[in-house]
């Protein structure tokens, strides 16, 4: 089975960029297809592998209230029960919109479950904060252990490992940003 990760974000918003890096750090990893999608969510509908992979990932950054860096798992029931709550964000149709017309159009995958990543900064140009950095060390681990590539490390040793990556965001002008740095 093939795994989709789909990261939803602006890469030069601050901490929106969380599902983009998210998706770059698992480009390399057996088993998971992952992609940044810097454009209107809505282009999640027209992944090829959104209807066929299992199971299907989508990371984005969040506004919940809660302390940055937090990180949500909305999946089956949870999620369905969350979508009406959800929408805004810097999107134009937004991941709660998107999810609602798959869902209309019977487009939703079996097995999909969005990651949020509770977010403070989305200055234009500035990095991701340090609570969201480490965050995406943590949520792209253990999507790593998920799709069994960790070579026997636990989520806090592959985070640990995933965080020395150089991770390239895009924008104007490329830049080389560390997962860990501060």
């Amino acid at each position: 089975m093939t795994m989709l990760v789909l990261g939803i974000g602006h890469p030069d918003r601050g901490d929106d960029a969380a599902g983009p890096l998210v998706a770059a750090a698992l480009e390399d990893v057996p088993g998971v297809v992952a992609r940044g999608v810097t454009s209107d969510p809505s282009a999640i509908l027209t992944d090829p592998l959104w209807d066929t992979a299992a199971p299907v990932y989508l990371v984005d950054t969040v506004r919940t209230g809660s302390r940055p860096g937090t990180v949500h798992r909305w999946s089956g029931a949870r999620l369905r029960a969350h979508l009406p709550a959800t929408g805004g964000g810097t999107h134009d149709l937004g991941i709660a919109t998107t999810l609602q017309l798959a869902a209309a159009l019977d487009r939703l995958p079996p097995q999909l479950t969005v990651i949020g990543v509770e977010g403070s900064r989305f200055d234009l140009g500035a990095p991701p904060s340090r609570p969201v950095r480490h965050a995406i060390a943590i949520v792209a681990a253990s999507l790593a252990r998920e799709a069994g590539q960790t070579d026997g490390r636990d989520t806090l040793e592959m985070a640990l490992h995933l965080k020395e990556l150089q991770v390239t965001i895009g924008g104007g002008e490329r830049r080389q940003v560390r997962i860990g740095e501060g």
